[in-house]
């Protein structure tokens, strides 16, 4: 048996030191059922259920925005694919593959800033700056992956 402690940079714990903190009164021990980052989880609405946000907070631990080392269990989750409040059935899902967890510094750098990601796999995003660089940030960290395009003003990003 091992448990993870999130505080403590989620590393693993024997059973002796669980067994050793539960008796301190200082320490308080929530044991919580075991999340399958495998299993896609979706539901119906805009707002994401405690499962389905608890599964997105273990996945991406921290904000996904590029060296943003942001603790995800105070992020916004955020549809990386837009969802569609008018038509909930042409948008993007409320689904552990279509969210994500942003501070919402970067939230709203997304959201206003011009700044735009997408998801190759659960996990795994690439973010596209105004300027045209890309980023990938997955459970590794974040490293530059180039330029979507050559020089600024010279073509059209994606989507313009």
């Amino acid at each position: 048996m091992s448990g993870r402690i999130e505080q403590a940079s989620q590393r693993v714990l024997s059973v002796e030191q669980i067994r050793a903190w539960c008796g301190r009164p200082d320490v308080t021990v929530v044991v919580k059922p075991i999340i399958d980052l495998r299993e896609r989880l979706e539901c119906k609405g805009y707002e994401p259920t405690e499962k389905i946000r608890e599964h997105v907070i273990v996945r991406d631990g921290t904000c996904v925005f590029p060296w943003c080392g942001r603790n995800a269990r105070h992020a916004d989750l955020d549809h990386v694919v837009p969802y569609d409040h008018d038509h909930p059935d042409r948008g993007g899902p409320t689904s552990t593959d279509n969210l994500a967890a942003l501070c919402r510094r970067h939230h709203r750098l997304k959201t206003h800033g011009r700044w735009r990601y997408e998801t190759t796999e659960p996990g795994v995003f690439v973010w596209t700056s105004p300027l045209g660089w890309t980023y990938l940030r997955d459970r590794t960290g974040s490293r530059p992956l180039g330029r979507a395009w050559t020089e600024p003003g010279t073509a059209q990003p994606p989507d313009s």
